[in-house]
Order: structure tokens, then C-alpha cells, then sequence
């Protein structure tokens, strides 16, 4: 038989061979291949979501203020942790903070989000307060801050308390208001402005814009005209760069554009540290619309499957 046709020749089978002469490995192949597994074992432990049982805080917070001890009373619990937080500690400032920022500034004052406003507990020096209270604080006052929340899905967690906790500790005299203070005081003051100062960003298919502007949410930047054709918000006019097809446009391009020719909007908040500033701020919000024009020449009853939309098909 041919070499060319014989499965039974060449690099193939003389690897089985070799293979098969091969010594053992001995026991230390297997003490290596159980290694293995009882590493790929502690790495799996190491990245499930420990959600049944509770957080223990290796470095507990000094309570040196009625603020800080009722902080320290619900990080010892397990099933709490700082959302925001303003503290000074051995000379310097830390700050931390995530979204949603309940608390604002107005006017120079304190405000806590009316979305908010029944979930949230107040404290001012260890002591139970009322928003209004809290409205009387202007940010001078503020020696301390801290806005506590409840760890989700919890086993063992007390669900009768109200899941945030805002604890403000004041003083006469507040440490200098050095970089982090004042950044975190600027956050809180474009908080008033926006509810999203951290940044955002949302997507919408044309069936969820028709739905989105029916109801007014203003997420999506834009609302539907009587005429059926796109209008930017008047309110967001100044600050909003718009694309239409990746091509720079403006508000009266978007103007020309019929509710069905929308194949994909887009919309993004910026971060507070581009838009409130002073000095040379930079747009808002960005508007992103991909159109196909094609559909507004053609019976789009394929394309429309809304309840909100009751143009002509």
C-alpha cells in the first residue's frame, strides 16, 4: 500500500508510540494535578457573590463624635455600608461617593432628594432630624458626612429600618476646605441640577422613544411633535452636542426628522468635573440618532409595534 494512503505511518504514530513508552510520572504528577485543583477551587470561593452573609470591617471607625458611633454601630452589624462619606481623619480628607446622590445643595443649603424623602433617615449629631432641619445646614457647618446604606438581598439583614442613613456631624469651626472637600461640596452642588452628576447614558430603539416621549421622559433629550417629527427640549438646548449619523448637527436638522425614520437615539450625561465648571465648561448632554429615511416614505406598520404612536401608517 502507498505511504500517502496508510493511516498507520508518519508523525502520528510515532507520537502514540513514543507516548506509550513513556515512563510514569509517579506520584508527584499527582500531587501537582491536586495542587491545580485546589487552586482553581480557592479562585472559585474567592468570586462567588456573598450575598447570605454578612460584611465584617476589618478597620472600624474611631467613635469620636455621636456621628461617628452610630456609624460604627451599623458597620458592626455587617449589613451596612458608606454610600458617601466626608471625614477627616489624622489631617487629611477622605471623600467617598456613588450614585444615586440623595443630598444637594440650593442656595447654599442642604436639600435631600424628594425621591428619597421616606426612605431615608436623618441624623445631625447623633440625634434624629426632619429635612427641614437638615435644610438649615449649609456646608461651613458640615465637619462630617455620612450617608449610609443597607446591603440588598441580605440573609439576616433588619428590613424594618429605613434602608439609607444620612448622618451629618457639625462643629463651629470645620477643617479648611482643602481639594476633596470642595470637590465633594461641588458634586452635591450639580446634584441640585441634575440627578445624574456622576454621568449617564441610555438607549432607545424607536418603539422606546415613542414610548419614552408619550410619558415625557426626559432621558431621552428629545420629544414627539404633533406633526410626528423630533424636538429637543428647549431646556436642553444650550448644553446638548448633537450627532445625526456620526455627522455633527443641530437642533433644527433633528426638527426634520420623523418620529419613524429613528433606527437607534442615544443620549449621554457627562460627569459633573466636565459641565460645572467656570472655567471653559464643556457640553452637558450628547445626542446620538441613527435614522433610516427610507421609512418615511413607506407603510412602516412592519417597523411600529407601539401603542403610543398613532400616526398614519
Amino acid at each position: 500500500m502507498y505511504a500517502f494512503t496508510n493511516r498507520f505511518t508518519g508523525f502520528g504514530l510515532r507520537d502514540r508510540i513514543r507516548m506509550m513508552n513513556r515512563q510514569r510520572s509517579g506520584p508527584l504528577a499527582f500531587v501537582r494535578y491536586a495542587a491545580w485543583l485546589g487552586a482553581v477551587g480557592l479562585i472559585i470561593l474567592a468570586c462567588r457573590h456573598t450575598t447570605d452573609s454578612p460584611i465584617r470591617y476589618t478597620g472600624a471607625l474611631p467613635a469620636t463624635s455621636p456621628t461617628r458611633a452610630l456609624v460604627a454601630d451599623l458597620e458592626d452589624t455587617g449589613f451596612w455600608y458608606r454610600h458617601m462619606a466626608l471625614l477627616s481623619d489624622k489631617k487629611r480628607t477622605e471623600t467617598t461617593y456613588s450614585e444615586p446622590v440623595l443630598v444637594s445643595i440650593k442656595q447654599d443649603k442642604l436639600q435631600l432628594s424628594s425621591d428619597h424623602q421616606w426612605d431615608t433617615a436623618i441624623f445631625i449629631d447623633g440625634k434624629k432630624a426632619t429635612p427641614d432641619e437638615l435644610a438649615q445646614l449649609s456646608p461651613d457647618q458640615v465637619d462630617e458626612f455620612f450617608l449610609m446604606h443597607q446591603f440588598e438581598n441580605l440573609r439576616g439583614a433588619d428590613h424594618t429600618v429605613l434602608p439609607y442613613q444620612l448622618m451629618i456631624q457639625t462643629r463651629d469651626k470645620v477643617p479648611p476646605f482643602d481639594i476633596k472637600r470642595q470637590a465633594f461640596f461641588t458634586l452635591l452642588q450639580a446634584a441640585g441640577l441634575s440627578k445624574h452628576p456622576l454621568g449617564d447614558s441610555y438607549s432607545f430603539t424607536m418603539n422606546q422613544l415613542l414610548e419614552a416621549t408619550f410619558f415625557h421622559n426626559k432621558d431621552a433629550l428629545v420629544e414627539r411633535t404633533k406633526a410626528n417629527y423630533l424636538k429637543v427640549y428647549d431646556e436642553f438646548l444650550p448644553t446638548t452636542e448633537i450627532f445625526i449619523n456620526d455627522i455633527r448637527s443641530t437642533p433644527t436638522d433633528v426638527a426634520t426628522i420623523h418620529v419613524r425614520e429613528v433606527a437607534r437615539l442615544h443620549t449621554k450625561e457627562y460627569p459633573f468635573t466636565n459641565w460645572f465648571r467656570h472655567d471653559n465648561p464643556t457640553s452637558r448632554f450628547a445626542l446620538f440618532i441613527q435614522t433610516e429615511p427610507k421609512r418615511a416614505n413607506r407603510d412602516s406598520s412592519y417597523y411600529v409595534f407601539s401603542p403610543f404612536y398613532t400616526g398614519d401608517f
